[in-house]
């Protein structure tokens, strides 16, 4: 099984469902996604795949903090 299709499969296996999950996982199967959504992919890899639950990374230096779908704003 090749490095990508492992990855799709222990998103679809352990990943919770939350936004940034269907576009990181269309990203991977090779479909194009809007720069929107591959923000949204980002912040759902980045945060291990909200496994701990869905919640503001705090990571307030990160260029893509302002566009993460669970930053709470203080």
């Amino acid at each position: 099984m090749q490095e990508k299709e492992k990855l799709i499969e222990q998103i679809e296996k352990f990943g919770r469902r939350a936004k940034g999950r269907t576009p990181l996982l269309n990203y991977l199967k090779g479909k194009k996604i809007r720069p929107t959504k591959a923000i949204l992919a980002k912040c759902y890899e980045c945060m291990g795949y909200y496994v701990d639950g869905i919640q503001d990374c705090r990571i307030k230096h990160c260029p893509l903090y302002l566009f993460n779908p669970y930053n709470k704003g203080d």
